[in-house]
């Protein structure tokens, strides 16, 4: 018997409101962790931190290998054998993690390049278990619907993160410290989740190596899109310490920190929509398909309308006044950054509209050709114009990205209600 569809929006808007949080608690946690370390720090030392984060985060374009997606998508199809699915997916999630993170330790030496020496470029490895642990275990809880478990999961770490910058401030350490505190914050949290979890659902009498199979095709072509992402986002940062040094990654650090905060309503708008569209698709659902679409797509124009006109009107000025003078580039790049925060905010519907629809191959070759666009505009401008070249060239790749995405959503699971978004009553029609 389906459910009640009075109860089943209650249900939905209520998981929104866990995942508002949820997604709140990191992103606005960076940004107080970046506002209470980073003139501590100053610009140059920040900027090694990170180089360190984007370096790990490369990194885990392999230890990820689109794992923690795919074990979601299937803990919200087979809620009856959660236990065995989510064995599957962290069997796998570990042996890839703990693979890169060996080959981060043998890439020291080139980490501490970029880095300007020191102890720092150590810390890389650390940063990659940690985070995609981390990352894993709150996947799993989406794709559970325990959105009130994930807030708890963020909580906790963020709690962690701002113990570790008291504790880096009070004994006047630095950015090694930090980086130490940090892969903790996220390695606790992490296993603490994994555990309750793995005690909350047993395996049952499955066998195992199926599973894993299944976890891993549908992980292969999400590797790919999680891949081009990471490079997409980080490979700016690595050519800016390659080309203009620590200082200039600091402060285009900060400016994305505030962007990537200011974009906390998107993830968690994504994080509802995802397990809500993987179960109406897959179920055959057209109603609640249909709503689903239209409350997603009223989300992403409210914000991509909405966001840059609040964050150019306020966002330099409260930057340089939070981070000091010595940041006042970083609030000059901010409104550069304007039309990511526009163009993000449109394409919300592309990745949970795309796995909803076992479309995850055609997700990761749109963002493998992002990717290739972004490294090429960034190699193209970064070096004559800097940190701002690094901005054009990631609007110059969420462009054709963004178009090309939602043509693909529109494809899979049905026309996009753009007419319906702009009734008063917001009704999809019959």
């Amino acid at each position: 018997m389906s459910k009640d569809p009075n109860a089943r929006a209650g249900q939905d808007r209520r998981g929104f409101l866990w995942n508002l949080g949820s997604s709140l608690l990191p992103l606005a946690g960076s940004f107080v962790v970046s506002l209470l370390i980073a003139p501590y720090l100053g610009d140059a030392a920040y900027g090694q931190t990170m180089t360190v984060v984007s370096a790990a985060t490369l990194l885990l374009i392999g230890g990820k290998f689109g794992i923690h997606a795919a074990t979601s998508r299937l803990l919200s199809e087979h809620e009856d054998t959660a236990g065995l699915w989510l064995r599957a997916g962290l069997w796998l999630r570990v042996a890839f993690t703990l693979g890169f993170a060996l080959v981060g330790l043998a890439l020291t030496p080139w980490w501490s390049s970029l880095t300007g020496g020191g102890n720092v470029a150590w810390m890389v490895a650390p940063v990659v278990v940690g985070a995609s642990l981390l990352e894993f275990s709150g996947e799993a809880l989406v794709g559970l619907r325990r959105f009130p478990a994930l807030f708890g999961n963020r909580l906790f770490s963020l709690a962690l993160r701002l113990a570790t910058v008291a504790w880096v401030r009070m004994a006047t350490l630095g950015s090694t410290a930090f980086l130490a505190g940090h892969s903790v914050s996220q390695l606790l949290p992490a296993l603490l989740t994994l555990g309750l979890l793995a005690r909350r659902h047993p395996r049952g009498p499955e066998p195992l190596r199926p599973a894993v199979r299944r976890t891993y095709e549908i992980s292969l072509p999400l590797a790919l899109g999680s891949a081009s992402f990471l490079v997409y986002a980080h490979t700016d940062r690595l050519m800016l310490a390659w080309f203009h040094g620590p200082a200039a990654v600091g402060q285009f650090g900060v400016a994305r920190n505030v962007i990537d905060a200011a974009m906390f309503p998107l993830f968690a708008l994504a994080w509802s929509l995802r397990p809500a569209l993987v179960r109406a698709v897959h179920r055959g659902d057209e109603p609640a398909r249909a709503a689903t679409l239209l409350v997603g797509l009223r989300g992403s124009l409210v914000f991509a309308l909405g966001a840059p006109l609040l964050m150019g009107t306020v966002g330099p000025t409260i930057l340089v006044w939070l981070y000091h003078e010595e940041y006042r580039e970083a609030g000059s790049l901010l409104v550069w950054m304007l039309p990511v925060l526009f163009l993000r905010g449109i394409g919300t519907l592309i990745f949970p509209g795309l796995l909803a629809a076992d479309a995850q191959g055609r997700y990761g070759r749109l963002m493998a050709w992002s990717a290739g666009i972004n490294v090429i505009a960034n190699l193209a401008l970064i070096p004559p114009l800097g940190a701002r070249g690094a901005v054009l060239g990631t609007i110059v790749a969420l462009l054709p990205m963004t178009w090309l995405g939602l043509r693909d959503v529109s494809r899979a699971i049905g026309p996009l209600p753009w007419a319906s978004v702009m009734r008063r009553g917001g009704a999809p029609p019959a």
